[in-house]
């Protein structure tokens, strides 16, 4: 056998190779060539501009950016209270028989409340009633005396300290008829006491005492309050009182009417400040003649300082809060913008509040209402203008 020499068979093997690499590498830079034109071919859109997502919304859905007066405004919030109240108590002490009105019963102005038991009242008043006719018949036997004494003494019979000691006796005599008519009518008064009468019109809000109890002088019997007139105690800044007279208007929404406006003024204004707070106590005075609000219902309350500028306001339906900051979705043509919004005061009374920065009088604003709203969105309106 002849051997194979070492290169036998090799030349052949590394030319298959190296065809072999040259296909791969034109397949792969044929592949990389295609990704290439993929990624600079434009991607398919979504959907076109001219088809984004049209918006249909009424006249009602939208609100305009307006000038107008804008006053420095002061809020007050505070629990109301009625303007007239009373606690009515006991004059006598003695065992209370009767209580004759229930909370929230209306009585008159002298209206019978309570009656105390007044066994002891009366024959207390006849005691002191024969004490007066003793005195009576005392006086009316010193006057006698005296005149005897008088004639006397003109005869000279008795002597002038005689005469002084009658005379001294008939004084003696009319004070203690005074007395004795002070007295009488004392327990007179007291027997009268004994029956509670109203010391004003209004409601039974709360008894203090049942029938049976046996009760002190100045006893709590009940409490008497007044609806028909409301009051309010709020505290305001120091710097805010200059600008604050009485007789000022204060508008009024109440928790539980929500969509009712109560109206109010300033009826007085505390002359010292808290030392810690510098605030000073305002008592507004409410108007409530049909009664409908009570007293220990809360309410807020917005005071006119003046009225002398002019402000860009907005109403606050149509305002948005996204975190911590007023967004409103404005009307740029058919389309709808995304705007940040700077805020000033505002008025609760009106609901609206000052923009300071952001939108301008005329333009048209969406409502907070309307959800599901994108910028760029397009809109268009419906219904009646």
């Amino acid at each position: 056998m002849n051997p194979v020499s070492p290169g036998f068979g090799g030349a052949p093997r590394r030319r298959r190779w190296w065809w072999a690499g040259a296909v791969l590498l034109v397949l792969a830079l044929g592949a990389a060539g295609v990704a290439w034109k993929k990624r600079q071919a434009p991607a398919p859109a979504s959907a076109p501009a001219a088809a984004a997502r049209v918006m249909e919304v009424a006249q009602a859905d939208l609100e305009t950016v307006r000038r107008e007066a804008f006053g420095r405004l002061v809020p007050l919030s505070g629990s109301l209270r009625p303007a007239e109240w009373t606690v009515v108590k006991s004059k006598v002490a003695g065992e209370l028989s009767v209580l004759t009105v229930r909370e929230g019963e209306r009585v008159a102005r002298g209206a019978v409340l309570a009656r105390f038991d007044d066994r002891d009242l009366q024959a207390r008043v006849a005691e002191r009633g024969a004490v007066l006719e003793a005195a009576r018949a005392q006086l009316a036997l010193a006057r006698k005396n005296q005149a005897s004494s008088a004639e006397l003494l003109a005869t000279g019979f008795i002597s002038r300290n005689a005469y002084d000691t009658v005379a001294s006796n008939l004084a003696v005599a009319e004070a203690n008829l005074r007395a004795a008519e002070a007295q009488l009518e004392v327990t007179r008064k007291a027997l009268a006491d004994a029956v509670v009468l109203s010391p004003m019109a209004g409601i039974v809000a709360e008894r203090y005492a049942r029938p049976g109890e046996k009760l002190p002088v100045d006893a709590r019997l009940m409490w008497l309050v007044d609806l028909s007139r409301l009051e309010l105690e709020a505290e305001v800044p120091a710097a805010d009182i200059a600008a604050l007279l009485p007789g000022q208007a204060v508008e009024f929404t109440v928790e539980g009417f929500e969509g009712r406006a109560f109206q109010g003024t300033v009826a007085r204004i505390n002359p010292a400040a808290d030392e810690r707070s510098r605030t000073l106590k305002v008592y507004v005075l409410l108007p409530n003649p049909d009664e409908a609000l009570k007293g220990g219902m809360f309410a807020k309350g917005t005071l006119r300082l003046s009225v002398g500028r002019e402000a860009v306001v907005v109403p606050q339906a149509a305002l948005r809060e996204e975190n911590g900051e007023a967004v409103a979705w404005v009307l740029e043509g058919d389309t709808v913008a995304r705007r940040a919004v700077k805020l000033g005061a505002r008025d609760p009374g009106r609901g609206v509040v000052e923009v300071l920065d952001g939108l301008k009088p005329g333009e048209r604003m969406l409502r907070a209402s309307i959800t599901n709203v994108a910028p760029g969105a397009r809109v268009r309106l419906v219904g009646a203008p």
